[in-house]
């Protein structure tokens, strides 16, 4: 259950690829959490008030370079209208969502295009 303590102090070690350009970060790592040991979350200020949302999980780290190519695309040139948390790591696996819209960040009007 505290297996995300072996995360701590050590990213450079566990990640595999990382985007940012100011507003937007896309980032993907092995994680020591997760019921898949790599992931890809994303941070920008259209969703979940600019807070990470775990987008993505995956068995490999060649899936996860893939993966994580895919969503800096889809998230630089066709910004979605929604992420959706994928809930791989344990602890909310084990707590489990109450109701799936929580697990939704529907998209808001950036200050960038206001």
């Amino acid at each position: 259950m505290f297996n995300f303590l072996g995360m701590i102090g050590n990213y450079e070690m566990r990640k595999v690829a990382n985007f940012c350009d100011g507003i937007l970060e896309v980032d993907t790592a092995s994680v020591t959490d997760g019921a898949h040991p790599f992931e890809t979350a994303v941070a920008h200020p259209d969703f979940n008030d600019g807070k990470w949302v775990i987008v993505e999980a995956y068995d490999t780290k060649e899936a996860a370079q893939i993966g994580h190519d895919k969503w800096v695309k889809k998230m630089t040139t066709d910004i979605p209208d929604e992420l959706v948390d994928c809930q791989n790591s344990q602890i909310s696996q084990m707590i489990g969502v109450l109701d799936v819209e929580d697990l939704k960040f529907k998209r808001t009007i950036s200050i960038k295009e206001s």
